[in-house]
């Protein structure tokens, strides 16, 4: 149930932020991170694993839909970011494929749900 909350909460905010972006507004991530871990923190009080497995959840879910509520492919990579988290995963993802990214985010979420 958690995670399927958590999912919806990403794709709402991909959908903002899609919006934002057709619109010329600037992302501010450090605004966007401070949000999504006040988002998360409830889950702490069920376990420590929690807000690591919603943090992955994010990379997964928020990513992909941000990327198709712009019409892009799923696995768009941006040339471009601003995103301090983005500018250092981006390499990895380039080099690996975005299954083989997303399959580490994917097993940390198993493990620590």
């Amino acid at each position: 149930m958690i995670l399927i909350l958590y999912t919806i909460i990403n794709l709402v905010l991909a959908k903002i932020d899609a919006w934002k972006i057709s619109k010329g507004i600037h992302i501010k991530h450090g605004i966007n991170a401070l949000v999504y871990c006040v988002l998360i923190a409830p889950t702490f009080f069920i376990s420590w694993h929690y807000p690591i497995a919603m943090l992955a959840l994010r990379r997964i879910v928020f990513d992909t839909a941000l990327n198709l509520f712009r019409g892009l492919p799923y696995d768009y990579i941006s040339s471009s970011t601003t995103s301090i988290i983005d500018e250092i995963s981006y390499d990895f993802q380039k080099q690996y494929g975005y299954f083989a990214y997303y399959t580490i985010f994917l097993i940390i979420i198993i493990l620590c749900v």
